[in-house]
């Protein structure tokens, strides 16, 4: 699983419970307002047929001068008005003639019975909003055989009382809930999400020990920033580290140099010079002597002197290589033709794109030496050590970088996760090679096995060539 996966899943169990628990609400608001509604229309229903009830259509006639009165037959003749000013139910009501002439009213509510009775003209219940922002269920019931209908209405907030508080504030505490839920969680994204990634993608490519990342992080929350300057703390100490490291291994390259050439320089002016004079005199005593055998063992002499004065220069050029400043593609060609002639082994040495090593493209000094010490002793072990008949060794210029492969047919060796267990094995030229490829900024690894031979590869990035 990804890193950056985990932190979408974070997200996720957030936002999901918090948009589960808003549609939950939203349909229990849905469900509690439908059964507000549901008690309004019944009552509202129930209250227009008290109403009709009471004027039970059939016993009413029209006046002259208008009013609605009991027939003469029926007993206690009286008004509408009387009929029903006498009932006392919570609601409003008013009868109307067919023309829209209010015939009676609720007592107080006539001018809202009378101002909303075009929206109330439907059989059934409707809903509306009055002008307060109060909800109203109403309805209209027209009186069979006459010309009277009545209009029926009910407050929600007389009654429901405070629960029509619910239903009006609701949606806007829903709405407000999901506003601050987006933003908590777009904050979180922005602030730790987001954040987590940036770090994560840096310290996936980060170099340890060569890089450092970003000190600060002023979009993160302090804990963030507490924690990406912690990891600076850290990736200094390693680059402090690792500069001790090269500082130290380049001391010591340096002083392994230095003692060389010191090596070479004496043997050179000393002993070299010393077996160069005596094969001169040697010559000129050879010359002064007319017995044969005199003269056999002064030339066999001067040959074995001769022999001394091959090997201490072929020494002394083993030490401090005079064809180094020749550049890489020469100085490694001079090297195999050398050590394939002393060993009597074959080597052969591939450079692809030869003609980049040419002029001011070559690689620095510092570069031909550590790769020239590599291939050296590469061979020397490969010869010495694994008895090896043959080694091939490709070199390669890119764009960007410098590869090099080193592969003989020996009889290899068990590699040790480790190649510091070399050294503590006493096999320090290994190491040395890491060592020396890895201060030239680049990278080696060494592939072996008991049967199957060995191989090296190094590679150095051009950039980290000084």
């Amino acid at each position: 699983m990804r890193k950056e996966g985990l932190l979408y899943q974070l997200i996720t169990a957030l936002l999901v419970p918090a948009l589960l628990a808003l549609v939950l609400a939203w349909v229990v608001y849905d469900q509690f307002e439908k059964s507000m509604e549901s008690n309004a229309n019944n009552y509202v229903e129930n209250l227009v047929d008290s109403v009709a009830a009471r004027l039970d259509s059939k016993k009413w006639h029209v006046q002259p001068d208008g009013t609605y009165m009991r027939k003469p037959l029926d007993k206690d003749v009286t008004s509408i008005a009387a009929v029903l000013k006498e009932m006392n139910l919570p609601g409003m009501f008013a009868v109307f003639q067919k023309d829209g002439t209010l015939i009676y009213g609720s007592p107080g509510k006539v001018n809202f019975l009378v101002d909303w009775v075009d929206s109330f003209d439907s059989p059934t219940p409707v809903k509306i909003r009055g002008k307060g922002g109060d909800y109203f269920t109403g309805m209209f019931y027209s009186i069979p055989d006459e010309n009277i209908y009545i209009i029926g209405a009910v407050s929600w907030k007389m009654l429901f009382g405070s629960m029509v508080l619910l239903v009006t504030v609701w949606p806007f505490i829903m709405g407000t809930l999901a506003i601050i839920t987006i933003l908590a969680i777009y904050l979180l994204y922005e602030k730790v999400i987001l954040p987590l990634r940036e770090l994560d993608d840096e310290v996936s490519s980060l170099r340890l020990g060569y890089d450092l990342p970003d000190a600060s992080a002023p979009e993160a929350v302090p804990e963030l920033q507490q924690l990406r300057s912690t990891f600076v703390v850290l990736a200094q100490s390693a680059i402090d580290k690792e500069q001790l490291s090269r500082d130290y291994i380049t001391d010591i390259v340096k002083v392994q140099e230095e003692e060389r050439e010191r090596i070479s320089r004496e043997i050179h002016d000393g002993p070299l010079q010393d077996v160069t004079a005596l094969v001169q005199r040697l010559r000129l005593l050879a010359l002064d002597v007319s017995d044969e055998q005199t003269i056999n063992n002064l030339v066999n002499a001067e040959k074995v002197a001769m022999i001394g004065v091959k090997e201490m220069r072929e020494f002394c050029n083993n030490l401090t290589p005079p064809w180094l400043d020749l550049g890489l593609r020469h100085s490694l060609a001079e090297l195999c033709n050398r050590m394939s002639s002393q060993l009597r082994v074959q080597i052969d040495l591939e450079v692809e794109n030869g003609d980049d090593y040419d002029d001011e493209s070559l690689p620095a000094a510092s570069l031909c030496l550590a790769f020239y010490r590599v291939v050296q002793e590469s061979i020397n072990n490969s010869v010495n050590h694994g008895g090896a008949t043959f080694v091939s060794v490709q070199l390669e210029k890119r764009d960007d970088r410098i590869t090099m492969r080193i592969e003989d047919n020996g009889k290899g060796f068990n590699m040790p996760d480790d190649v510091k267990e070399l050294r503590v094995q006493g096999h320090r030229g290994l190491s040395n090679m890491k060592e020396r490829i890895r201060l030239a900024g680049g990278s080696l690894e060494i592939t072996s096995a008991l049967g199957i031979g060995t191989i090296i590869s190094c590679e150095v990035p051009l950039q980290n060539v000084e």
